[in-house]
C-alpha cells in the first residue's frame, strides 16, 4: 500500500511538472528546453548551436514528407535513429531560405522561404551514418 502512494504521488508530480510547461510527456520536455538550440536565432547555424553537423532534407527528389518527422518516403528515420545513432540529435521543420544573398547560409524567413526538415547531430560518426543511409 505505501508503495503505491509513493508511486502515485511520483507519478502525479511528473505530470503536474510538465503540465506545468506545456509538455505532453518527458521527451517532448526534452525536445522543446533542448540546451543545444538556440529557438529566436534567424540563422540555423545560431539556431543549432551547440550541434556541429546539419543535414537538410532538400526536396529536390520530389519525396514525400510527412510532418510528424517520423517519416520521409515511407521509411521511419526517428525510429532508426533511436536503433542507430548514440549521440544527441534532433529534427525540426524550418521555413527556410538559402540565396547568395544570404551567404549561401540557411536563414529562416517565414514569408519567403521553403518548408525543409533539418536534422543536428553533435556526433561526426552519427551524421556520416545517417548521410550515408538517408541521403
Amino acid at each position: 500500500m505505501y508503495k503505491k502512494v509513493i508511486s502515485w504521488y511520483r507519478d502525479w508530480r511528473e505530470q503536474r511538472f510538465l503540465r506545468k510547461h506545456g509538455c505532453r510527456n518527458r521527451e517532448e520536455y526534452n525536445l522543446k528546453y533542448d540546451s543545444l538550440h538556440n529557438p529566436i536565432a534567424t540563422r540555423l547555424v545560431d539556431f543549432y548551436h551547440g550541434y556541429k553537423y546539419i543535414y537538410c532534407f532538400e526536396n529536390h527528389k520530389h519525396q514525400i514528407y510527412y510532418w510528424d518527422l517520423a517519416y520521409v518516403g515511407s521509411y521511419n528515420v526517428t525510429k532508426w535513429c533511436k536503433k542507430n545513432l548514440s549521440g544527441k540529435w534532433r529534427f525540426d521543420v524550418h521555413r527556410a531560405i538559402k540565396y547568395p544573398s544570404t551567404g549561401n547560409e540557411w536563414e529562416i524567413n517565414e514569408l519567403g522561404g521553403g518548408d525543409y526538415i533539418f536534422a543536428a547531430f553533435t556526433d561526426e560518426r552519427d551524421y556520416m551514418l545517417f548521410t550515408l543511409r538517408w541521403s
